[in-house]
């Protein structure tokens, strides 16, 4: 008897998905069944995750990207927080939305509050967690799975000779997904796996010298604004000695400058430090310039111990740039202090900038009218800016 070709298709995608489902157990969070829970979106975090794969990068058999990417979303998901995950087709410079959902995780302080609310739960909601984080890879996996079925194919294929490279155009493709990045509140982490291999009419990482601005925001009108991009696989089809691979990094830094994005990370492997955030906050910032006045956004979010996860500073008339470093703020939050680096320069030449702000007033930072005040710049330089940011009261 002929075995029908859709067979192997199901039995691929079926093998595909188990090599990285995690086992689940125990009962429904609201109610049961072996579908994920939409109930979790309620908590609404300050921050989501965009996953972006670059489709004519998927080579067959070669699945471990995935496991490490489903192992890092899992260990640095906030309780709720929205994740897409999105196929690039560079080639046509398109781009796709596969599969949304929320990560179904509470906090602790979630979790006694859900508790007590015996009209949502049939039990402990801590109970089903290990089920519903089960059905959320399994629901990923089958995500990523369509893309890999519809997309892989033999290395050889894949590989990129720096000589003749194909066109690809992954700034059209990303401008194509530009709505999401145009509203909203919190913050985009945007995790991209692509080799990162420009090659069309705005630029290529194969051709010197390099630009030195590529003026996307007014050639296609795309602002990647509110968003932390993690890259990895970057260069990994490149055949040659790791030249390309040191100008795609020089090409990006300008392309991600450019479409008003700021960088996490960016490399072979996935840069993501295993953190939860707690809290995000934004504030509008003025930063004075002799007579002139600057203004822009602060994006705060940090960890149990008040260090920087995935926060920005951007400023309109010049550029966003990523920071890190720590909040401390007093039990009441009534004395907070900032104290953070750029990763790169926003109003000098300097690689290395500091961002150092204080408290201003007696309320909490985080309620009505809060606000803080110090510099931006080189310390010990002349050019160490006045600043000033006030709290967003955020709906």
């Amino acid at each position: 008897m002929k075995v029908p070709s859709s067979f192997f298709l199901v039995c691929s995608t079926l093998f595909f998905v188990s090599a990285f489902l995690p086992a689940a157990h125990a009962a429904g969070m609201f109610g049961g069944g072996a579908t994920l829970d939409t109930s979790y979106c309620k908590f609404n975090p300050p921050r989501q995750t965009v996953v972006y794969v670059d489709d004519t990068d998927v080579v067959k058999d070669r699945v471990d990207w995935v496991k490490i990417l489903l192992a890092k979303l899992q260990q640095t998901l906030m309780p709720g927080e929205r994740t897409t995950v999105v196929e690039l087709s560079p080639q046509h410079g398109q781009s796709k939305e596969i599969w949304s959902a929320c990560w179904p995780n509470v906090s602790a302080s979630e979790a006694k509050k859900l508790t007590s609310e015996s009209h949502f739960f049939s039990g402990n909601p801590l109970d089903s967690l290990k089920e519903q984080q089960g059905f959320f890879a399994r629901d990923f996996g089958q995500a990523i799975t369509k893309i890999y079925l519809s997309s892989q194919r033999a290395l050889a294929e894949v590989e990129i000779d720096p000589d003749s490279p194909p066109q690809k155009s992954i700034i059209r493709s990303l401008a194509s997904d530009g709505a999401r990045y145009a509203n909203g509140r919190g913050t985009i982490r945007s995790i991209l796996y692509s080799d990162m291999a420009e090659n069309s009419e705005l630029g290529s990482v194969f051709k010197t010298p390099l630009p030195e601005n590529l003026n996307l925001d007014s050639k296609l009108g795309i602002y990647l604004h509110r968003s932390i991009f993690y890259v990895f696989g970057a260069g990994g089809t490149i055949k040659d000695d790791g030249k390309v691979s040191d100008d795609i990094r020089k090409f990006w830094a300008v392309a991600f400058q450019s479409m008003a994005a700021n960088v996490g990370g960016f490399g072979s492997d996935l840069g993501i430090a295993n953190v939860i955030p707690e809290r995000g906050t934004t504030f509008e910032v003025t930063l004075k310039e002799n007579s002139d006045e600057l203004h822009g956004h602060l994006f705060l979010m940090t960890d149990h111990d008040g260090q920087l996860v995935d926060s920005w500073i951007g400023i309109t008339r010049l550029r966003s740039v990523a920071i890190n470093g720590s909040l401390r703020c007093s039990e009441n939050t009534t004395q907070c202090s900032l104290n953070a680096k750029t990763n790169s320069p926003l109003v000098t030449n300097s690689t290395l900038e500091t961002l150092s702000l204080k408290q201003s007033g007696s309320s909490s930072l985080f309620s009505s009218g809060g606000s803080m005040q110090g510099t931006l710049g080189v310390q010990g330089s002349n050019v160490n800016l006045p600043i000033l940011a006030k709290l967003v009261n955020e709906e």
